[in-house]
C-alpha cells in the first residue's frame, strides 16, 4: 500500500458518486479513484523534496513590495 500524489486534476464517478481529485491530493494506491487512473498520479515520495510552488501573498516583515496604480486622467478617471 503506497501513497500516491495527483499530478493532473480529474473528475470521476466511483460507485455512482462523483469525485474531483485536485493536483497535490494524496490517496492510497488501493483507493478505487486510483485504480484505472494511474496516469494522473506519481508516488508521494518522488515529490517529497520538491514541495509545490506557491506564490507568496504578503510581504515578509521588513520586505518592501512595489505596486503600481493606474494613472489618473484630467477628468479624474483611471487610465486602464
Amino acid at each position: 500500500m503506497a501513497l500516491m500524489r495527483c499530478v493532473s486534476s480529474f473528475a470521476a464517478t466511483v460507485k455512482g458518486r462523483p469525485h474531483v481529485v485536485n493536483v497535490g491530493q494524496l490517496i492510497e494506491d488501493t483507493d478505487p479513484l486510483y485504480v484505472g487512473r494511474e496516469r494522473h498520479f506519481e508516488t508521494a515520495s518522488a515529490t517529497a523534496g520538491n514541495p509545490p510552488r506557491v506564490e507568496q501573498a504578503t510581504a515578509a516583515p521588513g520586505e518592501r513590495r512595489t505596486t503600481s496604480r493606474p494613472r489618473k486622467t484630467k477628468g479624474g478617471e483611471t487610465d486602464a
